[in-house]
C-alpha cells in the first residue's frame, strides 16, 4: 500500500486512521501478498473500501457497521476486534489486541512463517491467479459430471439394494 491508498481509504470512508495502521501497512511488508484480499490484512484500498460500504449498510443477517473497520478508528493506538459473522454487537465479538502494532507484527511473523512453510517465498513477487481457460472450464466441468453421475450409480445402487432386500 500507499500513502495514496491511505488518503483514498480515508477519504472514501470518511474516517482518520490510526498511525500504526498506516506504519504496518505501508509498505505492505510481505512483497509475496502485494495486493492481497485474502488474509486478515488487506493490500487492497479499494477493496478494503468496498468491503466497509457494504458493511456499513448491513443486510438482513447482520446489522449495519459502526463507521469503523474491524481496526478500531475511535482510539489512536487502534484496537483490533474480532467479530463474530461480522456482527459488531455480537456476544462472541472481542477486542482481540488493544494495539494495531501488535497485532500486525503477529500477522506478519505467523504469516511469513505459514508462507515459507508451504514453500512460498514471502519476500517474493505476488502470485497471479492463473486465468480460467477454456481447457481449464472444461475440465471442471467434466470432474463435476463425473462426480454426479458416481453419485446416481450410488443412489440407484441402494434404491436397488432396498428393493432385492424387501423381496428376499
Amino acid at each position: 500500500m500507499k500513502d495514496s491508498d491511505i488518503v483514498l481509504i480515508e477519504q472514501a470512508l470518511g474516517i482518520s486512521l490510526p498511525e500504526s495502521y498506516k506504519r504496518a501497512v505501508v509498505p505492505f511488508r510481505i512483497p509475496a501478498l502485494v495486493g492481497n484480499t485474502e488474509h486478515q490484512l488487506w493490500d487492497d484500498a479499494n477493496g478494503l473500501v468496498e468491503l466497509n460500504r457494504k458493511l456499513r449498510v448491513g443486510s438482513r443477517y447482520r446489522p449495519a457497521w459502526p463507521e469503523m473497520i474491524a481496526l478500531d478508528t475511535r482510539s489512536a493506538e487502534g484496537p483490533v476486534w474480532w467479530l463474530d459473522h461480522r456482527v459488531v454487537e455480537s456476544k462472541a465479538s472481542y477486542q482481540s489486541h488493544s494495539k494495531f502494532a501488535d497485532w500486525a507484527e503477529e500477522f506478519y511473523r505467523d504469516m511469513r512463517s505459514d508462507l515459507e512453510g508451504d514453500g512460498v517465498d514471502p519476500d517474493g513477487k505476488p502470485q497471479v491467479p492463473e486465468p480460467m481457460s477454456w481447457r481449464r472450464l472444461f475440465r471442471d466441468l467434466l470432474s463435476l459430471t463425473a462426480v454426479a453421475v458416481i453419485g446416481l450409480i450410488i443412489l440407484f445402487g441402494i434404491a436397488w439394494l432396498r428393493s432385492w432386500l424387501k423381496k428376499h
